[in-house]
């Protein structure tokens, strides 16, 4: 979903698209199994390895806004990309709520209208939010690539600064909730790391320039973001205050989850190419990383996958089982997406096949 349509494909560069929707999974397979115990009181060691997954994992949306700058940047504006992800959005909701009521699985008495626009339009309905600020992102491809082009480096980086002053600074200062702050889940933000990711492909990195120094970012931050954690939640227990911000540290637009994306991005782009066979096995499946986050989040399943593995009673299981329990799900997980995911392109290009033959008689 990067954009990355058009040459040859970067396997460094995929590699970290794959691991990101793992990350992503990750994310999901934490928060929505209830794995992540409050800070302030004494927390047992799966907790706290929990805590380190989610630490790990939470920049991982921060690295496809990147990603998607980095490479729609240099690409055309094309119709059919847009149609193509509309489609596909649509597939996985539709698809999946039709799956659902053959089966007996659909509340009938939460069969209305408007939750059935949930499904039939995704993108407008903000069923997947980042789906919908993508598709906003590249309506406006045209206009942003004129944009960036127009300018100078440096006004460029003046423009950057000050989005990130105000989306991503203030609120990571400020012990308060702005009412402007959306965590991150908003367009504005997507549209301030894709600026980003379009200059690091336009001008480079600047002060990451090798991999080391990125993963040196990335795992700093990871540590700062568990530090504040634990200590604003500290604050919570003695005092009753800062309540709303035991998490800030973990919304998308913090400027700790911010440079941990930056480290990890930073780390692939200037990492080793890999090797000829594993590279193309990675260009192979990093098309499909997008199902992943469709199947996993479509409305009937984005509570429902946890269970499968069941994650929700994992808590008490000893260390070894529970970081296998948690991890093989994941794993388990993105394996399923990447083949649901291989199937529909195949139907897809079957339809698209019958369709044109249809066509030329």
């Amino acid at each position: 979903m990067s954009g990355q349509t058009e040459g040859k494909r970067n396997a460094n560069m995929d590699l970290l698209r794959m691991i990101s929707m793992m990350m992503v999974t990750m994310l999901h397979a934490l928060t929505k199994s209830d794995l992540l115990p409050f800070m302030g009181r004494e927390i047992p060691a799966n907790g706290w390895i929990a805590w380190g997954f989610e630490a790990l994992s939470v920049s991982a949306v921060n690295i496809f806004m990147l990603l998607s700058g980095y490479f729609l940047i240099s690409s055309k504006f094309k119709i059919g990309r847009l149609v193509e992800i509309i489609l596909q959005t649509t597939f996985y909701s539709a698809g999946i709520f039709a799956l659902f009521l053959i089966l007996g699985k659909f509340p009938l008495e939460d069969m209305n209208v408007y939750n059935l626009l949930h499904y039939f339009l995704p993108i407008h309905m903000e069923t997947y939010w980042f789906i919908s600020a993508y598709v906003i992102i590249y309506l406006l491809l045209p206009l942003i690539k004129s944009g960036v082009h127009a300018m100078s480096e440096k006004q460029l980086q003046g423009v950057i600064l000050w989005m990130l002053i105000f989306e991503c600074v203030v609120k990571s200062i400020l012990p308060v909730r702005l009412a402007m702050d959306k965590s991150g889940y908003s367009f504005l933000w997507y549209l301030t790391l894709f600026l980003v990711g379009a200059r690091i492909r336009l001008y480079g990195f600047k002060v990451v320039k090798t991999a080391k120094r990125g993963w040196f970012v990335f795992i700093a931050s990871t540590f700062l973001i568990l530090a504040e954690i634990y200590t604003v939640c500290q604050i919570q227990l003695r005092t009753g205050r800062l309540k709303e911000m035991t998490t800030v540290s973990l919304d998308y637009n913090h400027i700790l989850v911010f440079f941990s994306a930056i480290g990890i991005f930073a780390a692939f782009l200037h990492a080793k190419p890999l090797g000829e066979k594993f590279g193309r096995l990675v260009c192979l499946l990093s098309p499909y990383c997008l199902g992943v986050y469709l199947l996993q989040e479509s409305p009937m399943m984005r509570y429902l996958w946890q269970d499968w593995f069941g994650l929700r009673e994992v808590m008490e299981q000893p260390v070894p089982v529970f970081v296998l329990r948690v991890l093989g799900a994941v794993v388990a997980m993105f394996v399923l997406g990447i083949c649901v995911d291989g199937l529909r392109s195949v139907l897809f290009r079957g339809v698209t096949h019958f369709v044109c033959r249809k066509d030329r008689v």
